[in-house]
């Protein structure tokens, strides 16, 4: 295998070969602890695709946590994420460290979450997702930059091909296809034609993973700034589907996101959710489990379609669109916006997110209570005709505002009296 020391100190970073070389001396001073200690994940792939970034992926062929525990204190930093695989992350103030005690996996049924047993390297290798992230280099003193690379990722790397390890690579993680999307995506890579029949073929056990791994992938993809290139050949193999068959992005709401890269993910989640039915909004939810700002911004598509068309009214007041529009998520009318035509509907929406929902009365609840208001129901009744007659300038001051209380007042309170 080739050595790629040389290229490691050329191309990383030099605070990520400071962590590096600060994990090859621990582990030297751990020979109980740790067997042996090697970098592994995308940080070796993008090394060896000439970019020099990315997260530091240690691979511990011993005791993962207790290495991470004296990493630490070596780096000054602090272990957190301990987990039961026997991974755990070391954070700095300047990088975090992701640790993994290698391990062999077997999957009792597809898509549970694998069984683990404590191995060395090969068996390590053996259990990642695809050819491209199954290298590791060695960080030990006599072979330090050695890369070891058994299933040909080197290969695949020129070649720009996505492939599994073995044919079953779907069925025991169905959300390595989620991960297959966005990896072509970002790295601009083709699934080689099989790899590609096997994703189609373990997609069908979706229905075996949980909530919270499938969110979690959505969440990585909704990140990457090939967003959309990677959903749209999600939906092109089906993966959006078996996820759910409420789960589908139109071409209107993909192009939307596109032209809306600076946006947080929960503008993008508005725009897909703008798109759906209501059965298929509450079904989506059902499924993902998002939290509940996902949640409204999914299910806001729908019931703002109900009104949409009450917005195109010409002879609408400007306290009838914030009525109509007040119970609404902001992100959710924003990506509403983004795919108005240029009517009425449009010009309502712009009004209500750039004026109308700020303005308020100028006259307080204690105002009203002195200006003769009883206390009680009265005074929010009073309060929310004052917004009316603000937001369609029918009075502009505070005295405009005391007068149209004095005239309201016996009026109100009379009704109240009659009730």
């Amino acid at each position: 295998m080739p050595n790629v020391s040389t290229l490691m100190d050329r191309s990383l970073p030099r605070p990520v070969m400071e962590v590096i070389r600060a994990g090859a001396r621990v582990a030297s001073r751990e020979p109980v602890a740790v067997k042996n200690l090697y970098l592994v994940g995308g940080l070796v792939r993008d090394l060896l695709r000439g970019e020099g970034a990315g997260d530091v992926d240690l691979s511990v062929v011993g005791d993962g946590p207790g290495f991470a525990a004296a990493l630490a204190n070596e780096l000054g930093g602090r272990v957190s994420k301990l987990s039961e695989f026997g991974t755990a992350v070391v954070e700095t103030a300047a990088i975090s460290i992701d640790i993994a005690t290698a391990r062999s996996e077997t999957y009792a049924n597809p898509g549970a979450l694998p069984e683990v047993e404590p191995a060395g390297i090969a068996e390590d290798l053996a259990r990642r997702d695809f050819t491209v992230n199954a290298m590791a280099i060695d960080l030990s003193e006599n072979g330090w930059g050695e890369l070891i690379d058994l299933h040909n990722g080197m290969s695949d790397l020129t070649t720009r091909r996505l492939k599994t390890l073995h044919p079953d690579s779907f069925v025991d993680d169905p959300t390595r296809a989620l991960r297959a999307v966005r990896y072509e995506a970002r790295l601009g890579f083709r699934l080689q034609p099989s790899t590609e029949e096997d994703l189609r073929g373990g997609c069908a056990h979706f229905d075996a993973v949980s909530a919270a791994r499938v969110l979690a992938e959505v969440r990585h993809i909704l990140a990457e700034p090939s967003r959309v290139p990677a959903l749209r050949r999600a939906d092109e193999l089906g993966v959006l589907g078996c996820i759910s068959p409420a789960f589908r992005i139109g071409e209107r709401s993909l192009r939307a996101i596109a032209d809306t890269p600076e946006r947080d993910a929960l503008f993008h989640v508005a725009l897909i959710g703008a798109g759906l039915t209501r059965a298929e909004a509450i079904s989506l939810v059902a499924r993902i489990e998002p939290p509940q700002e996902w949640r409204e911004a999914l299910e806001t598509g729908p019931a703002y379609r109900e009104i949409a068309t009450v917005l195109e009214r010409s002879d609408l007041r400007p306290s009838e669109i914030a009525e109509l529009l007040a119970d609404f998520p902001v992100p959710a009318l924003e990506a509403q916006l983004q795919l108005a035509p240029a009517t009425r509907q449009r010009a309502a929406l712009q009004s209500w997110l750039g004026e109308l929902r700020f303005k308020k009365p100028l006259l307080s609840g204690d105002d009203l209570l002195a200006a003769g208001v009883p206390e009680g129901p009265l005074v929010g009744q009073m309060l929310i005709e004052l917004r009316r007659a603000r937001l369609d300038r029918a009075v502009g001051t505070r005295d405009d505002e005391l007068m149209l209380v004095k005239r309201r007042l016996p009026i109100l309170t009379k009704g109240e009296a009659s009730n």
